[in-house]
């Protein structure tokens, strides 16, 4: 018996919200999956990624923290507050998504650096197969 070709895949996640932000957020503000060697230089900084999740056939049900970096209070509970209600405001802001489940209200974390301010929300998507591309 021959394997079935499967000619969609569930999006990344990670990839899908890192790209959307870069549209959305105010000039300035730099996005990535990972946090840069030089994160003080780049704020704000936001970091969006997949932290686990589980899948079935049909949906995949990721679930991703966004970290809000800047060098102060203010400005870093802001932004991660407008993320917040940008990604569970209805309509969900991507059309991959067909769902966003707030998990964790945004809320401030230690960092290692006594300068950068940390904010962090976690939230499960729900996502279906799309086409490969």
């Amino acid at each position: 018996m021959v394997a079935p070709i499967v000619d969609r895949r569930f999006p990344d996640v990670t990839r899908l919200l890192v790209a959307a932000l870069e549209v959305w957020v105010p000039d300035g503000t730099h996005t990535g999956p990972e946090t840069p060697s030089d994160l003080q230089t780049r704020l704000p900084f936001i970091r969006a990624y997949r932290i686990g999740g589980s899948r079935g056939r049909l949906s995949d049900f990721p679930t991703v923290a966004v970290d809000v970096f800047a060098d102060n209070y203010s400005v870093a509970e802001a932004l991660s507050e407008d993320i917040d209600q940008w990604l569970c405001g209805p309509p969900p802001p991507l059309w991959e998504i067909d769902r966003v489940e707030p998990d964790v209200a945004p809320r401030r974390l230690p960092w290692g650096d006594e300068r950068i301010f940390r904010f962090q929300a976690q939230y499960t998507l729900v996502t279906r197969r799309v086409p490969k591309s």
